[in-house]
């Protein structure tokens, strides 16, 4: 059996983005076209980039995590926060 060799000069431990931790058949990757292909606007959704106040979230964004969660069974906001953590393809 061969052995596993690393490298220690090795500038990342993980990939450089999250994306490339989903296999390219996940289901999220369902779900984020479905949402990016809906009109938020027309279904009533207010975006606004030049509001007031705090940083929030995109619609879509939380449109996604929301439609994502429910499939799952996810219906408590705590609990998706929670996913937010500690799943990746809740991230």
């Amino acid at each position: 059996m061969a052995y596993i060799i690393r490298n220690r000069n090795q500038k990342a431990l993980f990939p450089p983005a999250i994306q490339d931790y989903v296999g390219t058949e996940d289901p999220v990757r369902a779900y984020d076209t479905f949402v990016e292909s809906l009109d938020l606007p027309e279904m009533g959704f207010v975006i606004n980039p030049y509001k007031a106040g705090a940083h929030e979230y995109h619609p879509s964004t939380l449109l996604k995590l929301i439609v994502y969660g429910y499939s799952y069974g996810e219906r408590s906001s705590r609990r998706l926060e929670r996913a937010c953590y500690h799943n990746l393809s809740f991230m």
